[in-house]
């Protein structure tokens, strides 16, 4: 289900029983319980030119629930930014950003620390990705409730 979530006619739903009918209906049931919260193209960035992959990690100076938020905020703002995470441990916040390449990659970071001075950052770090080993959109699903056949 997890892999190719609107296929109802192929293997996949044939193998589990499901006639395409109860198939479209559980997807609705699953997008009215909010369990599909979007349906999404997965797009080859390396033939639309995005070679950069980086990992952004961020320490701030003082924490408060205001800088979280304000960090939040401007992190959501950034089309760059493609999954922010706010962390236990060592950094506050680690981020993976996507560019065209490595000029890209560091022009954003000069704006971004030149634009946000006033966010009180103590470490900033970053690296870049050399090659992408697993890359998967797929949940565990197995044993949760909404996968079982009806």
């Amino acid at each position: 289900m997890n892999d190719r979530p609107f296929f109802c006619a192929g293997y996949r739903f044939s193998a589990s029983g499901l006639s395409a009918t109860r198939c479209y209906r559980r997807i609705r049931r699953m997008e009215r319980a909010g369990i599909i919260k979007a349906k999404v193209a997965v797009l080859d960035e390396r033939k639309l030119g995005i070679q950069v992959t980086a990992f952004f990690l961020i320490k701030l100076d003082r924490d408060s629930q205001d800088i979280d938020r304000k960090m939040q905020h401007i992190l959501s703002a950034h089309p760059q930014i493609q999954d922010c995470y706010l962390m236990t441990a060592e950094f506050d916040f680690v981020m993976v950003a996507k560019f065209r390449d490595a000029a890209e990659y560091t022009e954003y970071i000069y704006r971004f620390l030149e634009t946000y001075r006033d966010i009180p950052i103590r470490t900033y770090s970053s690296t870049l990705v050399v090659r992408t080993v697993k890359k998967s959109y797929e949940l565990p699903l197995q044993g949760v409730g909404f996968c079982s056949r009806g």
